[in-house]
Parts: structure tokens; C-alpha cells; sequence
């Protein structure tokens, strides 16, 4: 390599070092912008997909992600977490809230996130859509409010089933490590989910599901014992 050819690569190098520095100082930055959020209420009802009645005893999870980070994905927190179950008529049912002040990352697209889980029945993730991929508005509705939620029962076998739950081993994931101690806006739903795992241990199956021992371990322990408020509280 020539002495000309050198300087060119050292000098894109130093650009490169310092579009990296810049990027890392206009991060946090970014990061501490406040913004004030509120909701609208969300009411819907679930129904069997074949038989068109109502579903009692659904575990219906709402939750408004934060993103952030380099490229803007990462999840840095829950602005909220809120949680229902179905009464005999299939409904439930989330208050509106705000206005809330926050500041690490932004609401983008998919928020409210609605996940509707019932053992025995394939689980639905129900990203909202109309933000696209831009940040969602200071004041925000569910498309599915006023809506009929059909749950189909799962038929496959265990194997099959534990590989239908994994989208909730994700959310999961995201909930305990990230949320700080959101997840105490979800107890029903955490012991659904350990019931879950029980059955996959029973079954001697490919456990997809953490039990509520598991979910302590990766939880901001300053929040308290998981197992301990999911006995409590739960219902």
C-alpha cells in the first residue's frame, strides 16, 4: 500500500471513531427526552374460534413498550403493564391511564401489545399496527377495542404446543430483565404461565416456560420475591 492509499484509510478510520463517539454522546440524550403519555380504555370480548362462544378465564396482558438504543429497537422499559381475565360472557376490560410521564427510549410501533393466553388454547400476540414504525402519538387507543377475539383450542401434541408458547417465553424475557418491576401488574398471568410450565414437566415435554422459582432469578430483586406477590395477589 502507497503512502496516498495509507493516509485515505487512516483518515476514514478517524471518521469512522468519531461518527461511533458521536452516536454514544447523542444516545443518552436521546434517551433522556421526556415524554407525557395517556391511553384510552380497551374493552373486547374472546371467543372460541370454532364454536363462537364466549372464553372465561382468559389471561388478557396489555403492555406498552419503551424502545431505544442505537437503532432504536432495543426495549429499555414498559411504560405500562395491566392484566384481566375473562369474565363468563368472554369480556375484559383495561382503564385508560395517564397522563404519565417518561423518559428512558419512546413508545414506537406496537403499542399496546395484547397477549390473550388460556391453557389448551394457541396463544395470540396482538401488536397494535397503526403507528407503523414511527413513535406512537402522546395519546394512544388499541385497534381492538370493541372487538371479538377469536382463540382457537390448540390441537398437536405437547412438543408442538411448547413450540406455540414460545412468543411468551419472549415477552417474558423482556418483562423480567427489562421492566424493572412491571411485572407485579401481571400476577395473574405469571401464575398461569407456571401452571403451564408444571404441565409441560408432567408431560415430560420440552419445557418452553419458566416456573415462578425461574422468573425470580432474573428479576430486579429489589422488587421483591416474584413467588411470594404471585401468591398473594393472584386470584
Amino acid at each position: 500500500m502507497n503512502a496516498a492509499a495509507r493516509r485515505a484509510c487512516h483518515a476514514t478510520a478517524a471518521a469512522v471513531r468519531l461518527a461511533a463517539v458521536a452516536a454514544l454522546a447523542l444516545t443518552p440524550a436521546a434517551c433522556s427526552v421526556e415524554r407525557t403519555y395517556t391511553a384510552e380504555p380497551i374493552a373486547a370480548r374472546v371467543v372460541d374460534a370454532d364454536t363462537g362462544a364466549p372464553v372465561e378465564g382468559v389471561n388478557v396482558v396489555a403492555a406498552w413498550q419503551a424502545k431505544g438504543g442505537l437503532e432504536g429497537g432495543n426495549v429499555m422499559g414498559y411504560v405500562m403493564v395491566m392484566e384481566d381475565v375473562t369474565d363468563a360472557d368472554g369480556a375484559f376490560s383495561f382503564p385508560g391511564w395517564g397522563p404519565k410521564k417518561w423518559r428512558n427510549g419512546a413508545i414506537r410501533d406496537g403499542a399496546p401489545l395484547l397477549i390473550v393466553f388460556k391453557p389448551g388454547y394457541g396463544v395470540r400476540l396482538l401488536w397494535e399496527e397503526k403507528y407503523g414504525v414511527e413513535f406512537a402519538t402522546p395519546h394512544m387507543s388499541s385497534s381492538w377495542d370493541k372487538q371479538v377475539i377469536a382463540l382457537k383450542r390448540f390441537e398437536g401434541s405437547a412438543e408442538d404446543y411448547a413450540w406455540n408458547l414460545s412468543g411468551l417465553r419472549t415477552f417474558l424475557d423482556g418483562l423480567l430483565l427489562e421492566g424493572g418491576c412491571a411485572w407485579r401488574g401481571v400476577p395473574n398471568f405469571l401464575r398461569t404461565v407456571d401452571r403451564q410450565h408444571r404441565e409441560f414437566v408432567r408431560q415430560r415435554t420440552r419445557v418452553a416456560l419458566d416456573s415462578l422459582q425461574s422468573m425470580q432469578d432474573n428479576v430486579d430483586k429489589s422488587c421483591g420475591s416474584l413467588p411470594d406477590f404471585v401468591e398473594e395477589h393472584a386470584r
